[in-house]
């Protein structure tokens, strides 16, 4: 199987100013989350959802396929076409107390929809912005772009999208929040 990282870090630093890596708690979490504010044009956003204890390693076992050891905190999102358009974009957001942790849940989810996707999948090049990415689309037409920044596990899921130029942006869009949220910043703030 080739195995192709999507055009990823852009040479930003992943840690904290005291050498740990960026890592998300439960509030800069829901920050980092799209919501109604941070929809693209053409697109709307629902609010964003968190889970916390029990459901939160429920939902990461079944998303990654790991023991989800070290999660923090867990949430997601999603952005809808405007119009008739089946179009959607889902995120969901998985934050670890290390990079090893994050990486054993990225591999865990690759493994996983790469699998599920079965044969006929093709590589995309997708530029996120994160550390470590691979992206890849369906012969049904979905995409899976899954991401780690620091210690944060991103997958995104295309339904009916698969343009590279679109899937980046959403992808950057989701990087620069987590970046910003970690900060202490509330994205949506101007």
């Amino acid at each position: 199987m080739v195995v192709l990282t999507a055009c990823g870090s852009d040479g930003a630093d992943w840690t904290r100013d005291d050498g740990r890596p960026l890592t998300l708690d439960e509030n800069q979490l829901l920050m980092a989350l799209p919501g109604k504010l941070s929809a693209p044009q053409g697109w709307e956003a629902s609010d964003p959802e968190t889970d916390d204890g029990s459901r939160a390693l429920e939902a990461c076992q079944e998303e990654t396929a790991s023991n989800c050891a070290g999660l923090g905190a867990a949430g997601g999102g999603r952005y809808y076409r405007d119009g008739e358009s089946d179009q959607k974009i889902k995120y969901s957001v998985y934050a670890f107390d290390t990079v090893d942790n994050a990486s054993v849940a990225m591999k865990g989810t690759l493994a996983q929809e790469r699998e599920d996707a079965g044969s006929g999948t093709r590589e995309l090049k997708v530029d996120t912005g994160a550390e470590a990415a691979e992206a890849f689309a369906d012969k049904d037409g979905d995409a899976e772009v899954v991401m780690r920044g620091g210690a944060v596990m991103i997958r995104m899921q295309g339904n009916d999208v698969v343009d590279e130029k679109v899937l980046g942006e959403f992808a950057r869009l989701q990087i620069d929040r987590i970046r910003k949220a970690a900060a202490g910043q509330n994205p949506d703030a101007a």
